[in-house]
């Protein structure tokens, strides 16, 4: 009896010991940097319009109620570097909304939301310099963003 509950215990820490609080782009193995982003356009965060809240395609056409299907599988890439080279995966799929996830990660110089679909999302995404006072928005998804804040951006807001 007490070897069952032991191996059920070390089965169940072993698998909460793995586990991760946020999903993984499922092109990307958890856990792994990505230069996915890498070859899109590049632009200084704030250099585009936004459109309050939400997120437009590549095309600046905005969402369509008919692609609201395609909104997932979007992926939140959070570089240390600029350009969108050596990034952290989110998937945005599972991130809370009308939140800040304040200092999820330090010194972020250029974000990129990679969305096959190109649809664009229906909540704003923004990143700023700390204590979720100050942001400024992601306008645009398959797109990479500079972020020129005048200090490292640390916080990620969805709205």
């Amino acid at each position: 009896m007490f070897a069952a509950f032991t191996i059920v215990a070390l089965t169940f820490f072993a698998g909460a010991a793995t586990a991760s609080p946020l999903a993984h782009s499922s092109s990307v193995p958890l856990g792994a940097l990505t230069n996915e982003a890498a070859s899109l356009p590049v632009v200084d965060l704030g250099a585009l319009a936004g459109k309050a809240n939400a997120t437009l395609g590549a095309t600046h056409e905005g969402i369509h109620s008919d692609l609201a299907q395609a909104i997932y599988p979007a992926t939140l890439l959070l570089c240390p570097l600029g350009s969108c080279i050596s990034c952290f995966p989110l998937d945005m799929s599972i991130l809370p909304p009308n939140t800040c996830l304040a200092e999820q990660i330090s010194n972020i110089a250029s974000v990129s939301i990679i969305q096959p679909s190109n649809a664009g999302l229906p909540y704003g995404v923004f990143v700023g310099g700390g204590d979720c006072s100050e942001f400024a928005q992601i306008t645009t998804v398959n797109m990479c963003f500079n972020i020129n804040l005048g200090k490292p951006a640390t916080d990620i807001a969805i709205n």
